[in-house]
């Protein structure tokens, strides 16, 4: 509890309730950034959350499994009740691609908030990328990427 205590007196995040932090869990929120924690969110051990800026909200209830990693430029919403597994990465950018002949590290990123809606199960190891927009209720299997084209409602 210590470490959540510690958690919430920094610059830029909000803690609403109680959070479980694991051990080396790290949590870096840029000037002008916001990270907000629901009720009961979980931060398993070794779990990364990156703001760069725009903000990252982590419902109530939900739990990120060991070696998760959270990076956003521009925002990241993961709903309530929901479970990322162990080494689940979430992503809001990715690198511009368009001019063959400049390196990518020189041609800069397209960020595109990602939305994780309530009660979703994301399988260990998956990856969801920069605009994908997750439905309430889905599961994405393990070792999943998953970007802008994910289906809005989960099929029966």
């Amino acid at each position: 509890m210590l470490r959540a205590a510690l958690l919430a007196r920094r610059s830029g995040v909000t803690v609403d309730g109680t959070v479980r932090v694991g051990r080396g869990v790290r949590v870096e929120v840029a000037p002008g950034a916001r990270l907000w924690l629901g009720d009961g969110c979980v931060l398993g051990a070794g779990s990364r959350v990156l703001v760069r800026g725009g903000s990252v909200r982590i419902g109530a209830g939900t739990r990120l499994d060991d070696g998760c990693r959270v990076v956003a430029h521009t925002g990241v919403t993961i709903g309530s009740r929901c479970v990322l597994g162990p080494q689940v990465a979430v992503i809001d950018a990715e690198p511009e691609i368009g001019q063959v002949e400049v390196p990518l590290r020189l041609q800069g990123l397209a960020a595109s908030p990602v939305v994780i809606g309530d009660g979703v199960l994301v399988g260990p190891g998956a990856v969801v990328l920069a605009g994908a927009r997750v439905a309430d209720g889905l599961v994405l299997g393990a070792r999943t990427v998953t970007g802008p084209a994910v289906a809005d409602s989960a099929a029966p």
